[in-house]
């Protein structure tokens, strides 16, 4: 029994000894590896760096030479737009500025001369009494000029008597509202009209085919409608009732009208 035991207990021997042998081999073979991927990767990342930079230059001289002509073509834009605008502001000063400027001081020149110069000295003469010459005897300057300056007594009452005429002229008379007395329902002439105001609201009220325009005006006056501020027009077609010395006889409503309150046009 003991020789039995014997080859069992040396196969699993060797059994181990090669488990142990293949466990040493991978633990060898990960740490080379450890190693190598140690020493490799710094070397791969220096590698990508360096090819990196090698590229990032090149663009960012790209991008440098981009900027460069931009601001070229922006400094010639701007040296073009201030030309252009220098011949502008010259011909404008030649066509406009200068020949203002030069009848401005021609206007001074002429004011100076006609104040300093001899237009207005005139002949020195004695006022009123005659005077003698080489010639003629006849009346001095100094006695026409006192036969201009005399002025009638009169006149002042002229001048107010005509501006009291022009204001009379100017002058309007205040127009009195009365409304007419509103006629019954069975009035054969009697015209119903509904206004239509521009607040939304309405409001009614009869008038004879003999009332005028002016009493239409009137009415929506009294109701804070000003005519002055606001005109009356029909629906449809519009016509605008401006005339206010026309009946609503001569204006065809018949027996019922719709009429519009409008704000006028400022």
């Amino acid at each position: 029994m003991s020789c039995g035991l014997a080859p069992k207990w040396a196969a699993e021997w060797v059994n181990l000894k090669v488990s142990l042998q293949l466990i040493l081999q991978g633990v060898f073979l990960f740490t080379l590896s450890t190693l190598l991927l140690g020493w490799l990767l710094p070397k791969i990342y220096t590698l990508l760096l360096c090819a990196i930079h090698s590229l990032v230059p090149a663009k960012a001289k790209h991008e440098k030479d981009d900027l460069e002509l931009y601001e070229s073509k922006k400094k010639e834009h701007r040296e073009k737009s201030q030309t252009q605008y220098d011949s502008l502001a010259s011909e404008y000063n030649q066509r406009i500025l200068i020949p203002r400027q030069e009848e401005k001081r021609r206007k001074k020149e002429e004011d100076f001369i006609k104040f300093l110069g001899p237009a207005w000295k005139g002949k020195g003469s004695p006022l009123g009494g005659q005077v003698f010459d080489d010639e003629n005897h006849c009346d001095s300057a100094g006695q026409e000029a006192a036969r201009r300056r005399i002025v009638r007594e009169d006149i002042n009452l002229d001048v107010l008597a005509a501006a009291a005429s022009n204001a009379a002229k100017k002058k309007k008379i205040k127009h009195v509202i009365t409304l007419p007395d509103e006629p019954s329902a069975d009035e054969p002439d009697a015209i119903s009209v509904l206004f239509r105001t521009p607040l939304g609201t309405t409001f009614q009220r009869r008038f004879l085919n003999s009332d005028k325009v002016q009493c239409l005006c009137d009415l929506i006056t009294t109701k804070g409608f000003s005519y002055k501020s606001y005109i009356i027009s029909t629906s449809y077609p519009r016509v605008l009732l401006s005339d206010p010395n026309v009946t609503l006889l001569e204006l065809k409503f018949g027996k019922r009208i719709l009429l519009n309150i409008e704000e006028k046009d400022a």
